[in-house]
């Protein structure tokens, strides 16, 4: 029996493994998947977004429980800043490499790395004496590991994605893993802060613990089956070539304006997620509903965008997202109530499912099998870039201009993210029909 992670025979792509051999034209008509298919597809999709979700309860359990423990504790805001940017500054070097081990090692595989850098940011947070307030040495450590940790899992669970469904449905799974990537903003900054009200933050750490434990045992205890995908892109327009590779690390010129316009458009959320949970607690407003809306909006836009991505130019959505996220961000700039937090949280959410779920859409459609690791973890990269940015930057523009300042300097970013997104002859361009003839699992 071969390895879980790589089911299928494999060929040789300039030394690099890709899924080859009998992946073409096995006993279904070309023009689509055989219904009867689609069923047993799904089941792998939902049982691969379930640990995702699990798992990165060892990044998102410390989403909002960690500034805000941090302030109470009286630590200043440029150090939350700069211990929450820790993390997307890691993730940045991080997910090269993790492109290249999804490339070379497979995305299961990559997964349970992720999983387990998780576990070692838990475990020093955990560790006798480690309280807010204190060294911030330990904090800064578990948010290395939980850097490494957000950099290996989603690229390598979206990796997964096309060898899970037909080359027609890409855009229906990976906004699926997507928005199961986007559940953990529903459920964990709610239900660490009510850990962190009842016990401590190294209570928050436990939770996150058992559940990246449980994530890991659902895609391990009984290993995925994949489909063979032939190199396939599933799209007519999508590379012929092999990618060019330095240090192991794939490239095409043909990623680099949808790595910018994501990287433009996040930067916003490092703002966010650094500097309005302390804003909010003081006004009294209830920051955990802010992100539940944006989670619960993110989640419900994801499956639909990712749907329509199969169907309609991609410009479309990208631009009405941007819009989306454009009112949020002034909504945001005002005193903040629960209810102001609810809606923005809804127009952030709304917009991100908006803007990245057509950007995940096209990115896998203009990479090959052999390089697709490379090509998600570059994204992985660009929003850490951009978290980095927001955060860390951010907290310098704050010191001087304040929090809205340091909020409206990212509208910048969001209305050059929609120049680029509105030159890029792609996204323009209607989703061709698939490419090549799909097979069921075996």
């Amino acid at each position: 029996m071969m390895p879980p992670d790589i089911p299928y025979p494999t060929t040789s792509v300039r030394g690099r493994t890709g899924i080859g051999g009998a992946s073409r034209g096995a006993g279904v008509e070309a023009g689509g998947p055989n219904r009867t298919d689609r069923v047993p597809d799904d089941a792998r999709v939902i049982r691969l977004a379930v640990a995702l979700v699990a798992v990165e309860a060892g990044f998102h359990a410390f989403t909002a429980s960690l500034p805000i423990a941090l302030a109470r504790a009286g630590v200043p805001d440029p150090q939350i800043g700069l211990i929450v940017g820790t993390a997307a500054l890691v993730q940045i070097p991080a997910a090269f490499v993790a492109g290249v081990v999804v490339d070379r090692v497979g995305g299961l595989r990559t997964l349970t790395v992720g999983g387990l850098a998780y576990l070692v940011g838990c475990a020093i947070l955990l560790l006798p004496g480690v309280e807010p307030g204190g060294p911030s040495a330990p904090f800064l450590a578990a948010r290395v590991f939980q850097g490494i940790g957000i950099a290996a899992t989603l690229p390598a669970a979206l990796s997964l994605v096309p060898m899970l469904v037909a080359a027609d449905r890409r855009g229906f799974g990976l906004g699926f893993v997507e928005s199961a990537h986007n559940l953990t903003l529903v459920v964990f900054p709610p239900l660490s802060l009510a850990v962190l009200a009842a016990s401590s933050l190294h209570g928050v750490a436990a939770m996150a613990v058992v559940f990246v434990l449980v994530g890991l045992a659902i895609v391990h205890i009984v290993p995925l089956r994949f489909r063979p995908t032939g190199e396939s892109t599933g799209d007519h327009h999508g590379p012929t070539d092999v990618a060019r590779r330095r240090l192991g690390f794939a490239f095409r010129h043909a990623w680099a304006p949808l790595i910018a316009i994501d990287l433009l458009y996040t930067a916003h959320w490092g703002v966010i997620v650094a500097f309005l949970p302390q804003r909010a607690e003081e006004a009294g407003a209830d920051i955990g509903l802010f992100f539940v809306a944006d989670g619960i909006a993110i989640l419900l836009s994801r499956v639909p965008s990712g749907w329509l991505a199969d169907r309609i130019r991609p410009i479309i959505l990208i631009v009405t997202g941007l819009a989306a996220t454009g009112v949020a961000v002034l909504l945001l700039t005002q005193p903040p109530t629960t209810p102001l937090l609810m809606l923005a949280g809804t127009l952030t959410g709304t917009g991100g499912g908006l803007v990245v779920t057509p950007l995940i859409v096209e990115i896998s459609r203009r990479s090959l099998d052999a390089d697709r690791g490379s090509a998600f973890s570059l994204f992985s990269a660009a929003n850490a870039g951009a978290l980095a940015i927001g955060s860390i930057g951010g907290a310098i523009v704050l010191d001087r201009f304040g929090f809205e300042g340091a909020l409206l300097a990212t509208l910048a970013g969001i209305a050059c993210a929609g120049l680029l997104a509105l030159l890029d002859s792609g996204l323009r361009r209607r989703p061709s029909a698939t490419a090549t003839t799909p097979v069921p699992a075996v």
